[in-house]
């Protein structure tokens, strides 16, 4: 049986790297690539954004990352990340799921065997059908290490133009990455989260430190220079399928409005889960539903 194109892995000839990726320090010495990192996808006219997070991701990151980045659909966006468990996956999956291009960079070799994780191997494959490409720097056989996945997040970066947090501790692999973006001179986002979880401390002090505020797609779009269309659509109705048992627990509970402290008595959540579980609402665009509804005593 011949094999499939896709999964042919070449050298990637440098003339075909994105310029971007030859103003970074400590440049690649040659890059193994799978797939096709076909001209158009590579055109001036296309933005590529790296989307990053934690392993480790809440409820409020994973919707965060799947609502942000399916709003990209329809523009030139290729989505950059990793193919590592927790928001990588869900990046490279949301994008697949609203036809949106998308390229992995991997800390392992390219080959079916050293693919990593391993549990990512179909997703990897999707990406191939779909018409984006796996890279790396590391031969075919080589195992990830600790140390193989920081490495790789220089070439994340460098090969795009914008980077976006989307949940991160302040000690993590997250913020090696958002520190690689200050150093590249590109363009930082990140979303705010909690300031009583962990997972978005470290996105809360980027943004003290002056990276761009993600509140909807449509941020993300002006700040890589597309022009918005408002579109009026009334028809779009809310969904209230697939919540959880918190946010089901909160909006049975503000039929009518309730102080915070009546709302914690009712529900047994604690002041920190209600607060995240309501930040949840919001981006799912139910906090409508919640206006006028908590008092502010």
């Amino acid at each position: 049986m011949q094999k499939n194109e896709n999964e042919k892995i070449s050298e990637w000839d440098k003339k075909f790297w994105p310029e971007s990726l030859f103003q970074i320090p400590q440049i690649p010495k040659s890059l193994k690539i799978r797939g096709e990192f076909n001209n158009y996808y590579g055109s001036a006219d296309f933005v590529r954004l790296c989307v990053v997070g934690p392993r480790k991701y809440s409820d409020y990151g994973q919707a965060v990352c799947q609502k942000i980045i399916s709003g990209l659909s329809n523009f030139p966006i290729t989505i950059v990340s990793g193919l590592a468990y927790g928001i990588d996956s869900i990046a490279h999956q949301t994008a697949l799921e609203n036809n949106i291009h998308t390229i992995a960079v991997l800390g392992s070799g390219l080959s079916d065997e050293t693919i990593y994780p391993k549990a990512n191997l179909s997703l990897a494959k999707q990406i191939l059908d779909s018409g984006g490409c796996l890279i790396s720097e590391f031969e075919n056989n080589f195992s990830a290490t600790n140390w193989s996945f920081p490495q790789r997040n220089r070439i994340m970066v460098g090969i795009s133009d914008a980077v976006l947090i989307i949940e991160t501790s302040q000690k993590s692999g997250t913020m090696i990455t958002a520190r690689l973006a200050t150093d590249y001179n590109k363009e930082i986002m990140t979303v705010p989260g909690s300031i009583f979880s962990e997972n978005n401390s470290g996105s809360n002090l980027l943004i003290k430190d002056g990276a761009n505020v993600i509140l909807e797609s449509k941020d993300v779009l002006e700040i890589l220079g597309f022009e918005i269309k408002i579109k009026n659509d009334s028809s779009i109705s809310k969904n209230f399928a697939n919540l959880s048992e918190n946010e089901i627990k909160i909006l049975n509970c503000i039929n009518i409005p309730k102080t915070i402290s009546e709302i914690i008595a009712e529900t047994k959540l604690s002041i920190a889960t209600i607060n995240a579980t309501i930040s949840l609402l919001e981006f799912k665009e139910l906090i409508h539903f919640l206006e006028d509804k908590i008092c502010k005593k």
